[in-house]
């Protein structure tokens, strides 16, 4: 297996460099990018990263999943590049649809609280075992008991702060004071003020909502959305004399009365309206909601949407007291993914997907990470992850007719099962153990059947027909034209060592006469980036080309360009396909060489380039 410091180096020039990375992140199994230029990494080539279980792009973000060891890689990578999980340089600004905008900035919110949200959440079940409820080792009034117990709470009592401090790394705005004014919701006093039954006015006039927000997070994240323009505004208007004390006075007394007469009862509402839905979900017909939930778990967390879940879930673990719906199918999910895995690892006879395949379910069962088993072997094979969302929608099932309540935040696994003991007894705990071992033995058996013992079996259609002019060499001559009017370079003049280097493959550049893409054959729009200033675009026969019309117009927005196709479309030789003013891009201080590139070069045969054409084969 490659080492931590050689998957770094890898995956860093795979990505353009370091001077491609606008910043760096990583979640428990993946490294997230926010990258100046998308249109530069191969996906299909950094998969084949040694290391490297697969590659997702989401709101925004270039997220390549490693798997349990990312920590150990992000650390590499930044000893290697010399990035930070700040800003490094200008950010691209792209076009990205509410929705994954929304749940981009709540996963980078709570990402980095888990530890402590976790950590929390086992002390407060641990207390259980050992407390009265069950062992009796423990009398919940000894100073032991109290003192833990406030350990265990007080990552969720103190959840606006911790959620202020995430929401401001990733908004870039200042965390001590997005911290200052969420520490106002659970300041004691203000919570006894706004528990009272006498209405509370600020400035005598303006009334101010009454409500708790201890352990509430939307009402801080908005704070802090609310913060940063405030920020801003008060940097234009201030004077540089009076910053150091006058700016941030002006910051929080603007911010701290929007925050505590709007944002918080609206995020309060927000909160309350989700809590609803999901109960109503719930409510008419339990088993149907789990069986569907926990049957579609993996492709819902492929998505990222899993994240509008994680506030309403911690919500319910602070009132009521449970939660019924995320933990309970995430048990059922990430148990099915360990078993088809462990199933799909002793059926099949491939060396290489059995030997990613043991660590990766183990991973799965013990720690709840199930990317290296979703990307990696199931999602991969095919089948086995058939079986798996069938065994977990049959322990969603079970889950929805028992009523199966989490009581603890934690990755549902093997080691945090206890999360589901009730601290009033019960046999909810039992129930969980069934589920588990019942999820487990299905799934694993269901990928036994269905895994084929040769992993070239995987594949639907049958092992001859399954050769393509794309996974193979090319046996006829393809010739492709200059897709755009001008003089013809060798790559190796590009002025961007990224496209001369060759690294994305083999090709030429054009410094174009006229404004105009054509169609250089027939084939389909693989990918129109939203910038509109480059195009992936696959041949009939396989061929796959890389158009990047200048060099660093990403940064344009699109602005100089005008697509006549779109993703997915299909096109004739000779069609036009995107115009672009030379003149536009060469005023903001870009250059107009536009790289042509074979980015499947190994796969399609020799290539060479005569003239204006590149030669393929014959």
């Amino acid at each position: 297996m490659a080492d931590n410091k050689q998957i770094a180096q890898q995956v860093l020039a795979a990505v353009g460099g370091a001077g491609n990375v606008s910043s760096v992140t990583h979640c428990m199994t993946r490294l997230r990018f926010v990258l100046k230029d998308q249109s530069i990494p191969n996906k299909d080539e950094i998969s084949k990263i040694k290391g490297v279980v697969g590659v997702n792009i989401s709101g925004g973000q270039y997220q390549v999943i490693i798997g349990n060891s990312v920590g150990n890689v992000y650390r590499e990578m930044l000893a290697l590049g010399g990035l930070s999980d700040t800003q490094n340089g200008p950010a691209v600004k792209q076009k990205v649809n509410p929705i994954s905008a929304a749940l981009d900035f709540i996963a980078g919110c709570m990402t980095p609280l888990f530890t402590a949200i976790i950590a929390g959440g086992l002390i407060k079940v641990l207390l259980v075992v050992f407390g009265p409820t069950l062992l009796g080792l423990m009398s919940d009034t000894s100073d032991t008991y109290i003192l833990m117990n406030a350990l265990g709470d007080a990552p969720f009592y103190f959840l606006p702060i911790l959620v202020a401090i995430t929401a401001s790394k990733k908004l870039g705005c200042n965390s001590f004071l997005a911290a200052m004014v969420s520490s106002m919701l659970v300041y004691p006093n203000l919570i006894t003020l706004l528990s009272s039954d006498t209405p509370t006015y600020l400035f005598g006039v303006i009334p101010v909502m009454h409500g708790s927000y201890a352990s509430s997070i939307i009402p801080a994240m908005l704070a802090t959305i609310l913060l940063k323009y405030v920020e801003i505004l008060v940097d234009k208007i201030t004077p540089d004399w009076s910053k150091n004390f006058l700016k941030p006075l002006l910051i929080v007394i603007i911010t701290a009365p929007i925050t505590l007469c709007l944002l918080a009862p609206l995020g309060l509402m927000i909160g309350n309206v989700l809590q609803v839905v999901i109960n109503t979900i719930y409510g008419f017909a339990p088993w149907l909601a789990m069986l569907l939930f926990a049957g579609f778990m993996p492709f819902i967390v492929m998505t990222g949407m899993h994240w509008a879940f994680v506030p309403a879930c911690l919500m319910s673990l602070a009132d009521p007291g449970f939660e019924l719906m995320l933990l309970p199918a995430m048990l059922c999910s990430n148990t099915a993914q360990a078993g088809a895995t462990f199933g799909a690892a002793f059926k099949t006879k491939d060396k290489d997907i059995k030997q990613m395949a043991f660590p990766a379910a183990i991973s799965a069962l013990l720690a709840g990470v199930t990317e290296p088993a979703m990307y990696g072997v199931t999602l991969r094979l095919k089948k086995p992850m058939i079986g798996a969302c069938i065994a977990g929608a049959i322990g969603g099932l079970i889950a929805g007719f028992v009523n199966l309540k989490a009581f603890a935040f934690a990755t549902p696994c093997l080691t945090a099962i206890v999360q589901f003991i009730s601290p009033e007894g019960g046999s909810n705990f039992m129930f969980a153990c069934i589920i588990f071992a019942v999820v487990l033995v299905l799934s694993f058996v269901l990928a036994f059947i269905l895994t084929p013992a040769n992993a070239e079996e995987a594949s639907d259609t049958p092992a001859a027909p399954e050769t393509t002019p794309a996974s193979v060499p090319l046996c006829d001559k393809i010739v492709i034209e200059a897709p755009i009017p001008g003089e013809v370079i060798p790559l190796t003049e590009v002025k961007d060592q990224t496209f001369a280097s060759g690294v994305l493959g083999e090709g030429y550049a054009i410094v174009p006469s006229e404004g105009k893409v054509y169609a250089p054959f027939d084939g389909t729009c693989d990918n129109l980036f939203d910038t509109l200033h480059a195009m992936g675009l696959v041949s009939d026969s396989g061929v796959e080309l890389l158009i990047h019309v200048g060099l660093e117009t990403v940064k344009l927005n699109g602005a100089p360009f005008t697509a006549h196709i779109k993703s997915g479309d299909t096109f004739k030789k000779g069609d036009l396909l995107l115009e672009f003013d030379i003149p536009a891009i060469q005023a903001a201080g870009c250059e107009i060489q536009t790289p042509v590139i074979v980015t499947n070069a190994e796969d399609v045969g020799d290539i060479s380039i005569q003239g204006r054409n590149i030669v393929i084969g014959g």
